[in-house]
């Protein structure tokens, strides 16, 4: 039986897709799933938990400084899976597999494949990382669980600009509903969204539309705080940030310490946390994307990062480390597209071949930056303080006061067990932990009992933490 010439490009291209498409799941899948809860806990994470095991508990006075969605999570997660850090962190990795394949999706429809399987690419396999790992969604915090609802509402958001369906539009609202209700930046996305429709000039879809997105939106966002109290839960939410903005939030940018960091402070971080190579691809791309034929989806993505900007760059007294996250997924669908653009076969030869070059430049560069953050996921282990009472108990010291100094409350907190102490004048101290830290300097007294008593200890390097022992707490035991 003859085959048509016409139909086997079209197969081949469909078995070419399927393979690339499978390639890049299951490596996004190593990427959230490998390993998963290896690494010490991300600065937030034990508070998001613990809230979340006590919402589900009925008890719903834990951090009230934040929207509940997220928190609810957590808390079905770990009635399913235990207590722990590790269901929580299953479910962020789920729901950052979902929204690469919403990507994929969304962007197949608008860019092609090639475009399509890079932005989900993108997402799936670069490093979005914070000083605690790699990638941020391997951890239970609010950000991965905000930026999942956000992709689905601006996706779902996009199809009812191109069908005109209402119903995509509730679902748009109630998506964004439980984005906003896990953390509360991501509420100036929302006239990305309902502006939509004047990029056709559509004045009433803008109109009623924006009737309908508000009222739906509202609604989830009501049921969604009933258990805590509208009023109250909102009060406290609004004073607490507002103190916080006011206070400011101690941060180390450049290697100076800063209550209220500069404004710039957050693309810093970003390029901190991605590496310089995936920013530059993701830069490349995301110009690339405005060179295409259709220009709406572009301008769609960037009005939201531009929303997201104003916001964390211009309006945010503070800045940390990880909020970079919240824009990221932005580029790299843009990226995506711009991808997408740079394969299109159009215009000259010569330039499509110079165009389809970058595009390959940029694919085997983020392909490296992959690599290198799956390799980062391997290598996760327990670090610095976890390992300090294991230290100890090999050395037979299994009781004592653990003197802390050098850091937060949060990086000691959860391993130590309760034998923590701050005072060096405490008379059952066995060990001393120090970090050498600019944000956290060690308490002069700690210093002078270490200098004065130096002979005493024995020292042991945990990575960044350092282990004083009291020889004569060896020897007793």
């Amino acid at each position: 039986m003859r085959t048509s010439p016409a139909r086997t490009p079209n197969r081949s291209s469909h078995r070419i897709e399927l393979a690339a498409g499978v390639t890049v799941l299951l490596w996004g899948l190593y990427q959230s799933f490998w390993n998963l809860g290896a690494a010490n806990f991300n600065a937030d994470e034990p508070t998001y938990l613990q809230a979340g095991w006590a919402y589900v508990h009925g008890d719903f006075s834990l951090n009230r400084e934040h929207p509940p969605t997220a928190k609810y999570l957590f808390g079905l997660a770990q009635l399913i899976g235990g207590e722990g850090a590790l269901p929580g962190r299953v479910l962020v990795a789920s729901l950052t597999v979902l929204a690469g394949v919403i990507i994929y999706f969304w962007v197949r429809r608008e860019a092609g494949w090639i475009g399509a399987l890079a932005a989900a690419g993108f997402w799936l396999l670069l490093p979005h990382g914070v000083s605690s790992g790699v990638r941020l969604d391997r951890f239970a915090v609010l950000e991965p669980v905000m930026v999942f609802f956000a992709i689905a509402g601006m996706a779902a958001g996009w199809r009812w600009f191109r069908t005109r369906s209402w119903w995509w539009l509730v679902v748009s609202a109630v998506a964004m509903a439980l984005s906003v209700t896990s953390k509360v930046s991501s509420v100036v996305l929302l006239p990305a969204i309902l502006l939509l429709p004047l990029l056709e000039k559509r004045w009433r879809a803008a109109l009623v539309g924006g009737v309908v997105f508000l009222a739906v939106f509202a609604a989830v966002f009501v049921l969604v705080y009933l258990p805590l109290g509208i009023r109250s839960a909102i009060t406290y939410m609004i004073e607490f940030q507002r103190t916080h903005d006011a206070q400011g939030h101690p941060v180390v940018v450049a290697g100076e310490v800063y209550a209220h960091p500069p404004w710039w402070a957050n693309l810093l971080f970003t390029v901190d946390g991605m590496g310089l190579a995936a920013v530059l691809v993701l830069i490349a791309g995301t110009v690339a994307a405005f060179f295409g034929g259709r220009k709406q989806l572009p301008l769609y993505l960037g009005t939201a990062v531009a929303l997201l900007w104003i916001f964390y760059l211009g309006v945010s007294e503070i800045a940390l480390t990880h909020y970079y996250y919240a824009w990221v997924w932005l580029f790299c669908i843009l990226a995506g597209i711009g991808i997408g653009v740079l394969v299109a076969r159009r215009g000259d030869r010569r330039i499509t071949a110079a165009r389809r070059t970058l595009a390959a430049v940029l694919l085997i560069l983020a392909a490296v930056c992959a690599l290198y953050t799956s390799i980062r996921i391997a290598d996760e282990r327990p670090t610095g303080l976890a390992l300090v009472v294991p230290a100890l108990g090999e050395r037979g010291v299994a009781h004592g006061d653990i003197l802390v100094a050098g850091m937060a409350p949060w990086e000691y907190a959860p391993y130590l067990g309760g034998r923590e102490t701050t005072d060096a004048a405490a008379g059952s101290i066995v060990a001393i932990a120090t970090e050498d830290s600019p944000r956290f300097p060690i308490d002069p007294s700690v210093a002078a009992l270490l200098a004065t008593r130096a002979g005493e200890f024995d020292v042991v390097q945990l990575d960044g933490v350092t282990l004083y022992v009291l020889k004569s707490a060896e020897s007793a035991d």
